[in-house]
């Protein structure tokens, strides 16, 4: 019986040990996907302030029911 108690022990505990491994690869997954989603959001803010910027320059933009030129 102790034998028994002392197998299912270790095992447990391997287990354990196995989980909290993939705990620490998974929360290290999320620091770089959020440190990356950051970046991205950056970049999409810079980009609309971009487009505003051109917005008022140049050709102009198309009102919304009009079709572009080359139709």
């Amino acid at each position: 019986m102790d034998e028994e108690v002392g197998t299912r022990l270790v095992e447990l505990e391997t287990k354990a040990a196995f989980q909290e491994a993939a705990i620490q690869d998974m929360s290290g997954m999320i620091a770089l996907q959020d440190a990356r989603l950051e970046r991205l959001e950056a970049l999409v803010r810079a980009l609309r302030e971009k487009v505003k910027e051109l917005g008022g320059e140049g050709q102009g933009s198309l009102p919304e029911n009009e079709r572009p030129p080359h139709y």
